[in-house]
């Protein structure tokens, strides 16, 4: 008997650390009580620190809306753009919740949610900058960008035009009120946002108009979380709560 009570014991440790080792993502989370969210805290108004150094923003909103939706609580790792997704690969974190665009790239190693939030490309230049209305007037220009972004993207396909690329977007405009670029370019929500506090710059033109959707980034294979988030997403928009957020933000949501 004694030795059948062992073996009895042995085979239920075994079964448990076989389903522990085998947990999905969405377990631990639910286990652990939070979701973890890689977030790159440099792009007003989805992201950036406010005077007290906290986190805030659109997407932070948003990605507590979600946590409660789950009925855990939202822990946000603020982490640099060229490393974030290296970093959900090493679990770092959960999920990225960043303005990070849908695109078929990179479907292809991560999941990604449904749209939450659409935008465009944007140009911003020099108030005085009147050479510049549309993407074809880059050409033989210099152009600022994120490294990594849609703006990146979507200058880097137009020939004829010399990109500078950065770690973060302060430092392109920065290049661009130096006199060392000619323009921006950035997706329009963070565009839009910027010109607010300089006033030495104007949006000159958009682009690729409402063809930059935002999702949700997990680690390729979390479908259960992915189906999770894409519930939560549909639960809050249902409620009001999304444009609640939005409209903090952005006013009116039309």
């Amino acid at each position: 008997m004694k030795r059948f009570l062992v073996c009895l014991l042995v085979l239920v440790m075994t079964l448990f650390a076989f389903g522990f080792a085998f947990a999905s993502t969405l377990d631990e989370i639910k286990a652990r009580g939070q979701l973890i969210i890689g977030t790159d805290a440099t792009y007003p108004p989805m992201e950036f620190h406010d005077e007290n150094g906290e986190i805030v923003g659109f997407d932070i909103d948003l990605g507590r809306a979600i946590a409660e939706e789950l009925g855990v609580e939202a822990v946000f790792v603020d982490t640099a753009w060229d490393g974030i997704f290296p970093a959900l690969d090493a679990k770092k974190f959960d999920v990225i919740i960043s303005s990070t665009s849908i695109t078929e790239e990179r479907l292809k190693s991560k999941e990604m949610s449904d749209p939450y939030y659409v935008t465009s490309q944007a140009i911003a230049v020099l108030k005085d900058n009147d050479s510049i209305k549309g993407p074809e007037d880059l050409v033989g220009k210099v152009v600022a960008v994120q490294i990594g972004t849609t703006g990146d993207l979507a200058v880097s396909e137009i020939e004829g035009v010399t990109v500078k690329r950065f770690d973060t977007i302060d430092k392109a405009y920065m290049e661009v009120l130096n006199g060392r670029a000619d323009a921006v370019v950035n997706d329009l929500s963070e565009v839009a946002y910027r010109m607010r506090m300089l006033p030495q710059m104007k949006i000159a033109g958009t682009f690729r108009e409402g063809e930059d959707r935002y999702g949700v980034t997990m680690r390729k294979g979390d479908v259960e979380l992915l189906q999770a988030i894409n519930e939560a997403l549909r639960k809050i928009k249902e409620s009001g709560k999304y444009d609640e957020i939005y409209n903090k933000w952005f006013g009116s949501n039309q």
